[in-house]
């Protein structure tokens, strides 16, 4: 509805059409084209009035029939004021905050790309795999803006203790020019923000929550590393994780169920690459990195043997080589913009002319986020085409794609899932419960019946044998004994935790750590592994030899041992 616009005119604007020309005036900006339209706000295209035509942006507009709503307008407001005081490249820019015509609105940066949801989307349907060394560099640089945002500090100084509670596939953005970046800030929560989430919710989506945030606890940054890793899993495997049919089976699944060994779907996996991801998905928050920019790191130290991460020049040539016609695609949306107005004719209908839709999986788009944002098209120029960067897969069953969906109206509060669902307010709970309580107590409640009912079939042998003994001799009859099982004993998928595969697998290395004052190559037992700082390279137990080359060719030579599942920190060379 257009009433906040200061038009006085009621007209409902399907998402994926341009804005008629007599209604975009939008304050200081021009509304070009209606994105998408989420829970909470609508995403328009958009540019400065006045300015020229490629000079576009994302204007995000609170819902009308929220504006009155304090929650939701505060709530509003704190994702503005947090996106605001994080700048990194890896991030995507928030340009202003502000209100016109009684509606809060959001600029930011229109980003020209492909969502990794999208992506990952595609390959499922073609069967085929992304190269290792592409899933270390987007996540590697997702990890840089999500450390940026966990880092980031008010004007005082102070660490704003930012948790970004909903990293996901529809928000990291591969950009036309290989840079990734991290969207959606709009459930974000930094310590004393002014918005309170509701009593009986839980916020995120379900699939990529830590278990810590589905039991209602205390979150920190390593909850959003634990969502970062499910996401580069995924990545790997091309295979949702934890998603199942219902939101409780989700919640077990992250909770309580073993994860699949991922070798199962790639066995060219490096072991350090697997290493970091066992120990970034970890369900004890304790267990996992303490920070985003460490699981990075562990990162790079696992493919530096293989070239190091693909670098955002690498991401740029895979967009042209095999995501060329979702590229195209948007460029639709800024031509129908830029083109002039029609001749006018006999009007058949109110209805605005439609603009090419913005297809599944495109940031801003509700089939994908309830408030993604779109993307800036960079300025370099077209890239040469090289060969596929993305792999054949290995055996087992594909990442599941969820089918495009139609453009919603304005939904109730809620909460949307990866393939745009909403989920009613009921799904919610209070933060603060188990929700896996009322499952336990079924079971202990079934063993107890089952423990019964083994103990009543077993006097009733015992009183038909005994009256057999007492009673008169007869021919004698064969007794038959049903095998009960041990209604005590968990079943064998009960398992939490790691396996006994896991345990040992990390016993068969340890990892070493080393840093200096200065730029340092370090080779170990005379391979080249790279610059310091080295964080928690994995290697095979037992000694080793360290060649450290720093400023001017200097060497010096270190003798370690590494024990398997240990750290080993030589700490700092000092030239």
């Amino acid at each position: 509805m257009w009433e906040s616009l200061g038009h006085n005119c009621s007209v409902t604007i399907p998402a994926g059409t341009l804005v008629p020309r007599d209604a975009r005036d939008f304050g200081s900006y021009q509304l070009i084209a209606k994105l998408a339209t989420g829970g909470m706000a609508e995403i328009f295209l958009a540019r400065p009035t006045g300015s020229t035509n490629r000079d576009v942006m994302v204007l995000k507009r609170i819902l009308p029939h929220l504006a009155e709503d304090e929650h939701f307008v505060t709530m509003f407001r704190d994702e503005a004021d947090l996106a605001s005081q994080v700048a990194h490249k890896n991030i995507c820019r928030v340009h202003a905050f502000g209100e016109y015509g009684g509606t809060w609105f959001i600029a930011m940066e229109y980003l020209h790309g492909v969502p990794l949801s999208r992506m990952m989307t595609r390959l499922s349907k073609v069967g085929k795999m992304l190269d290792i060394r592409i899933v270390a560099g987007i996540i590697v640089q997702a990890c840089e803006g999500l450390h940026a945002a966990h880092e980031a500090r008010d004007a005082e100084g102070q660490p704003l203790g930012l948790v970004h509670r909903d990293v996901s596939p529809p928000n990291i953005m591969v950009c036309g020019d290989g840079t990734v970046k991290l969207l959606d800030f709009g459930i974000a929560k930094a310590r004393g923000a002014n918005s309170r989430t509701r009593t009986g919710t839980v916020k995120g989506k379900n699939a990529y929550m830590s278990p810590e945030q589905i039991l209602g606890k205390g979150l920190d940054r390593r909850s959003d590393v634990f969502a970062l890793a499910v996401v580069m899993y995924e990545m790997l495997a091309i295979r949702r994780l934890f998603h199942r049919d219902s939101d409780f089976l989700t919640f077990k699944a992250i909770t309580e169920e073993p994860i699949p060994d991922i070798r199962e779907r790639r066995p060219d996996l490096p072991p350090g690459m697997r290493a970091a991801l066992l120990q970034a998905m970890a369900r004890d928050p304790n267990g996992r990195f303490d920070t985003a920019q460490a699981f990075g790191n562990a990162l790079r130290n696992a493919v530096a043997t293989l070239g190091g991460p693909a670098t955002p020049a690498d991401l740029a040539r895979l967009l042209v080589t095999d995501f060329d016609d979702e590229m195209a695609s948007r460029d639709e949306i800024l031509k129908a913009a830029d083109e002039p107005a029609p001749p006018p004719r006999p009007a058949r209908s109110t209805r605005p002319p439609p603009i090419p839709p913005v297809r599944a999986g495109a940031a801003g788009e509700i089939g994908e986020s309830d408030e993604t944002k779109p993307s800036r098209r960079p300025g370099t120029g077209p890239l040469d085409a090289v060969p596929s960067m993305i792999v054949q897969p290995g055996t087992g069953r594909a990442y599941v794609p969820q089918p495009p969906h139609p453009p919603h109206p304005p939904h109730p509060p809620g909460v949307l899932d990866l393939s745009g669902t909403m989920l009613p307010d009921s799904w919610m709970i209070d933060p603060n419960t188990d929700l896996l309580r009322g499952h336990r107590l079924r079971s202990i409640r079934n063993a107890a019946i089952a423990i019964a009912a083994v103990a009543a079939v077993a006097v009733a042998v015992f009183l038909v044998t005994r009256a057999s003994d007492s009673g008169p001799a007869g021919p004698a009859h064969p007794v038959v004994q049903a095998e009960v099982p041990d209604a005590a004993e968990p079943p064998a998928d009960a398992q939490t935790g790691p396996t006994r595969d896991d345990i040992v697998a990390l016993s068969r290395f340890g990892f070493f750590s080393i840093t200096a004052n200065a730029r340092t190559q370090i080779y170990v037992d005379n391979k080249q592994i790279g610059e310091t700082p080295l964080t928690r390279l994995p290697l095979p137990p037992g000694p080793h030899k360290v060649r450290a080359i720093g400023p001017r060719g200097k060497v010096k030579l270190l003798n370690i041992t590494i024990y398997g599942g240990r750290d080993t920190d030589e700490g700092s060379i000092t030239w």
